[in-house]
């Protein structure tokens, strides 16, 4: 059977019909994504200009980050099967894009470990699908993983004692909570009739400038990340 691109999807508390606004709260809290968007683009200039490279990897990051933006607006307002591939599609993208860079940047320049990366994500999240269906914690375990490994490449910019550690290592607690207000917002619909969908955008884009600037801050030169969070500089 041919999958029909324009099904109306009702997936959020706040939705209650298939009309473009009527996800309001949900729609305007992707701005969170365009801020991050905007911070993480001035967290490159100054990357530029301190470290004189230009990193077309962490261009393409960017690109990502406001395409997340972008394809989330659109899931909430049009809420049609193929908004919901412009909203799935940089998120997976961006997963992907980002674990690789890290793994080339702050383990070693070597594909194999690249690979080795996007081989085990891809392995931890299959593992994690067989204790927790696609549709527990309101559809949230489909992140479960990505969790997971966010936790652990702060642990590791910690350990060994990266520039911007603290950053990645904050983007954990961040998730945490996102992925807290994702799964509980059926739930808050009789307390909170919006729901609780737009506080995880809110939380995400938080979290998604953390990535951004403790993984530029931790690859460049020493001293970088004081001076990427210092606007006075």
């Amino acid at each position: 059977m041919a999958t029909d691109w324009f099904e109306a999807i009702d997936a959020y508390c706040e939705r209650t019909d298939a009309t473009l606004w009527s996800e309001p709260l949900n729609a305007l809290s992707n701005l969170a994504f365009i801020a991050a968007f905007i911070a993480s683009v001035y967290c490159y200039r100054r990357y530029r200009e301190e470290a004189g490279q230009h990193r077309w990897e962490f261009v393409l990051l960017l690109g990502l980050l406001c395409a997340i933006g972008i394809g989330s607006f659109l899931f909430h307002t049009f809420a049609t099967r193929w908004a919901l591939v412009a909203d799935v599609g940089p998120i997976t993208l961006f997963q992907f894009a980002y674990l690789g860079i890290f793994c080339w940047h702050m383990l070693a320049p070597r594909w194999w470990v690249v690979l080795a990366g996007w081989a085990a994500f891809v392995v931890t999240t299959l593992l994690l699908a067989i204790p927790f269906p696609a549709d527990y914690a309101n559809g949230s375990s489909s992140y479960f993983s990505g969790l997971l490994f966010i936790a652990l490449l702060g642990g590791y910019s910690h350990h060994a004692q990266k520039e911007g550690a603290w950053l990645v290592l904050l983007a954990t607690p961040l998730f945490m909570t996102a992925l807290l207000f994702r799964s509980i917002d059926q739930q808050a619909c009789d307390a909170f009739p919006p729901g609780t969908h737009f506080l995880w955008h809110l939380f995400n884009g938080g979290m998604l400038y953390c990535l951004f600037a403790g993984l530029v801050a931790g690859s460049g030169p020493g001293g970088l990340q004081t001076r990427l969070l210092s606007a006075g500089s």
